[in-house]
């Protein structure tokens, strides 16, 4: 591949400069190589429609997110995740891609010509041009029997953080907390009767969570929620922290007691409820992706925790958001450095370029990428300038 050089500085001769939004959604382009166990898209897929074709090929994705209404390319790039300490998110399965950059040059980054540069596009933010094309690994159709239990909470948080550690070894699991809590962990079966996890999907507010059951279903329909996505449409606030699975139990305990003490707070009408979810999650090697292992030490495993916490709503009040917003963002400040944790991309991280060069070490090769693949600026936006730090760009976005 030709690489730019000596790219022109930062457009400053207008005042008012025009933006665009453009859509992908008529790249259609799809090629299943089953000898490869690869499937080759245009950016124009969405998640559902990606997993019924693959479903009708006897194929599934190594992981997959909670929802499918996302467009593929779109989740990749922000580092969309779904559950399992032997999985990735889902950017880990890309192993090339087509990309545009700013001055209408297409490159090929693939696992083979030019891998390191891979890590730096499988999360890209956006930052580094319009992807047009992705291959991902895929796997033959697995069939998994998900099963849900209910177990009786505690106020000692300590403890609590330490029964959820141990579950961790024994399952995987998605849960949340009220006066009891469940947990779901799926495993792989021979079974081969009636597929019924569609009849209860249990997650996003979708079904019955609450109660003990089993199912069995293809892995996408065990793990993920109905094809429309989430089943509550209402207002709400939302932190989700990486950090290292060996700190979880503490972690935990601070971040509930933590949460508790705010309630006094939340004085803005039509709160609903709080919702607190634990995760994990395999570590990469991507550049930007929140569960990198670049400053990791030789004695953590390279799994993750994740802590999610959700402000929920009753109706859609603008002021209730932002109380709540405002009490999400108390959280890194407060934790961020004693657990190394690292938020979900533009879920209520405060912007801090000198954390996340911190958590992020490639921090800087993205960067001389990005300059490559947008000399003038035209794909930043004040989001990534201010967490990224890219201070070239600054003065374009004040005009």
């Amino acid at each position: 591949m030709d690489s730019v050089t000596s790219p022109p500085a930062v457009d400053n001769s207008l005042t008012e400069k025009p933006s665009y939004i453009v859509s992908m959604t008529n790249l259609q382009k799809l090629n299943i190589n089953k000898k490869n166990m690869t499937v080759t898209f245009g950016a124009g897929w969405d998640v559902y429609d990606l997993t019924e074709e693959l479903k009708a090929n006897g194929l599934t994705f190594g992981n997959l997110g909670v929802e499918r209404v996302q467009n593929f390319v779109g989740a990749a790039s922000t580092g969309t995740h779904g559950s399992g300490s032997n999985i990735g998110n889902i950017a880990s399965q890309i192993i090339g891609l087509r990309v545009l950059d700013a001055q209408g040059q297409l490159r090929v980054i693939n696992e083979i010509n030019n891998p390191e540069e891979l890590k730096a596009f499988r999360i890209s933010l956006g930052a580094l041009g319009l992807i047009t094309e992705m291959t991902i690994k895929v796997q033959p159709t697995l069939l998994m029997k998900k099963t849900t239990k209910v177990v009786n909470a505690t106020s000692d948080y300590r403890l609590m953080g330490k029964e959820l550690a141990q579950l961790y070894k024994d399952h995987e699991r998605d849960w949340d907390l009220e006066p009891t809590y469940f947990y779901s962990y799926w495993e792989p079966t021979d079974y081969t009767g009636v597929r019924n996890c569609t009849l209860n999907y249990c997650a996003n507010g979708c079904g019955d969570c609450n109660k003990e059951y089993i199912c069995y279903d293809d892995v996408i329909d065990a793990a993920s929620c109905p094809p429309q996505g989430v089943c509550s449409r209402e207002f709400y606030a939302e932190i989700e922290h990486f950090l290292p699975i060996e700190y979880y139990a503490e972690a935990t305990a601070d971040y509930i007691s933590y949460q508790q003490s705010q309630t006094p707070r939340m004085k803005a009408p039509y709160n609903n409820m709080m919702v607190i979810q634990h995760r994990s999650l395999k570590g990469d090697d991507t550049y930007m992706s929140p569960v990198n292992t670049y400053n990791l030490g030789p004695e953590l495993s390279g799994v993750f925790a994740i802590i999610e916490i959700d402000w929920i709503q009753t109706y859609n009040n603008f002021t209730t958001l932002w109380q709540n917003q405002a009490l999400g963002d108390e959280f890194l400040p407060r934790f961020g450095d004693k657990y190394n944790a690292r938020p979900h991309w533009n879920k209520m991280n405060p912007a801090n370029a000198t954390y996340t060069l911190e958590k992020f070490p490639k921090l800087p090769e993205f960067l001389a990428i990005q300059q490559r693949q947008d000399p003038n600026c035209q794909f930043v936006n004040e989001f990534l300038v201010q967490q990224l730090g890219i201070t070239r760009c600054a003065n374009y976005l004040s005009m």
